[in-house]
């Protein structure tokens, strides 16, 4: 005599099925880890560079309301208020996207040169850890 009696089913995962998802997971990180590492890497020294041209457009604006024909001899400088609008040009020096500061120095022409020295936070390098400079953006 036979009973209806369900049987069980089973439950969870075999270790199989487990190792072809990790499987999986680790092929997709990868292929895709690498680029999305890059673009991480790109987009910093993007936002350095922006950060170096808005410098000197601010730096353009606060001699111009000066009257002046002399950059300033310090990035801080821009933070102080001006004698004619009484307001600063600049409310705060950012860091780069490293989190260090910019070196701002003037040449011997007098004209400015700011630096993010990359990644590294150091001069030189190459790769992540190059300098990013006015002069390297054609400033």
């Amino acid at each position: 005599m036979k009973t209806n009696t369900p049987k069980k089913k089973r439950a969870g995962f075999t270790l199989i099925e487990i190792m072809v998802v990790v499987l999986i997971v680790g092929l997709l990180l990868g292929t895709v880890g690498p680029n999305i590492w890059n673009a991480l890497f790109s987009s910093q020294a993007k936002i350095a560079g922006n950060q170096i041209r808005q410098f000197h457009s601010a730096l353009e604006n606060h001699m111009v309301l000066l009257g002046t024909a002399k950059f300033p001899d310090s990035l801080e400088e821009l933070m102080e208020p001006n004698p004619v609008t009484g307001e600063a040009t600049l409310k705060t020096i950012p860091l780069d996207p490293w989190q260090n500061d910019y070196v701002y120095e003037l040449d011997a022409d007098g004209k400015p040169m700011i630096t993010s020295y990359g990644a590294d936070g150091s001069p030189g390098g190459e790769g992540k850890d190059s300098d990013i400079t006015s002069e390297s953006l054609g400033l």
